[in-house]
């Protein structure tokens, strides 16, 4: 029997991990295993963080929960397994059998302290936490993104001063299009106009991240989708106004704005660049294939007027019905022949559509004859 050891490096600033596999089959493929101590890692770092945001911002929490998650903290959760195991020989089960009660308490204290500090979450807490003991580039922000985000914003707004400099960005150059102009001007006016539109894009973007960051509900998992919002911002910027002819703009309020303006409105909100868009659509189609409106106020109004008609006949015929059982209890009909007729007037309310059964309508006849 041979012993393999294979190291697997994880983020935690505090434990290093070593997987044993004993026992393998010669030339079995060995998928590496997860650490048995990485969940207890992670509910120590979560729980710190959480206790210290929960203290730092004057949440209610209860002292005895900060009191027993102090020397929880302090275990370490690799040498208490190792001290629980002894000899070489002991396997993985009484590892884990040793481990249970902590991991039990600290998974009790980390629920309690995430209701405490909901709504922020304890990932996003951990996370701001870690970054704001390095003390790096904090300036910029407290995660990766505000501060790429930063860095995009503040590239943008020095683009657009650098490329408003050169004689051939003007309004007249600007106002006339990628059609009437050609050459170095329409280049440098067409990176000036991208440039607004990127300034807008990534103020939103910005705007809308950190807002998740001040919450404490960030999620380093939805990071490339600000990536794909700062890129449609700046295609939605140059859309709105080049691309889009210039009189959508006159009847409305946006006629009083230049090509940048414009730009970086688009820019700022892709999603109304969409909607505006897809409302052309419509339009077009509305012009090609006519108002559907109409054919489905007709249709709607023939339903309705069929549906008025059963119901008035559906009305007559149950008036009928009660008229017929009110004379044939007249007419000394047996108690146990209204019973049928009115079990049968009540199926016929409840399912007017079900056919009849055979002897209900033959008695029904013989009941009239």
């Amino acid at each position: 029997m041979c012993a393999v050891r294979i190291g697997v490096q994880y983020p935690s600033p505090k434990i290093g991990f070593d997987q044993g596999i004993r026992g393998a089959p010669a030339g079995a493929a060995i998928a590496p295993a997860a650490p048995r101590h990485a969940l207890i890692a992670q509910l120590q770092t979560e729980c710190d963080a959480m206790a210290r945001y929960a203290l730092r911002h004057g949440m209610a929490i209860a002292p005895e929960l900060v009191a027993q998650l102090s020397p929880l903290l302090a275990i370490d959760p690799e040498s208490a397994s190792a001290s629980t195991n002894g000899a070489e020989g002991i396997g993985n089960g009484a590892a884990s059998s040793a481990q249970t009660p902590l991991c039990h308490a600290l998974a009790t204290i980390h629920r309690r302290l995430a209701i405490a500090i909901s709504p922020a979450t304890p990932q996003a807490v951990a996370l701001l936490d870690n970054e704001r003991r390095r003390q790096r580039f904090s300036w910029l922000g407290p995660v990766p993104l505000i501060r790429t985000l930063t860095v995009c914003a503040l590239s943008f707004l020095f683009a657009v001063i650098a490329m408003s400099l050169p004689p051939e960005v003007s309004a007249a150059n600007i106002d006339r299009g990628f059609l009437d102009s050609s050459g170095m001007p329409l280049l440098l006016n067409a990176l000036f106009l991208l440039s607004c539109a990127g300034l807008g894009a990534s103020f939103a973007t910005l705007f809308q991240a950190h807002r998740f960051v001040a919450n404490a509900t960030y999620d380093p998992q939805y990071d490339a989708s600000y990536g794909a919002r700062l890129i449609l911002g700046i295609i939605a910027g140059l859309i709105l106004v080049e691309i889009l002819p210039s009189h959508l703009y006159d009847s409305g309020s946006m006629r009083s704005f230049g090509k940048p303006a414009l730009a970086m409105l688009g820019g700022f909100s892709a999603t109304a660049v969409h909607r505006l868009l897809h409302r052309l659509v419509e339009t077009l189609e509305t012009l090609v294939r006519g108002d559907p409106r109409p054919a489905a106020e007709a249709a709607f109004e023939t339903r309705r007027a069929q549906a008025a008609t059963e119901r008035v006949q559906w009305k007559g015929e149950l008036a009928a019905e009660l008229l017929e059982l009110q004379q044939s209890i007249e007419g000394g009909m047996p108690v146990d022949a209204v019973k049928q007729r009115l079990a049968s007037f009540t199926r016929n309310v409840l399912h007017p559509d079900a056919p009849k059964p055979a002897a209900s309508a033959a008695a029904e006849s013989s009941q009239k004859g």
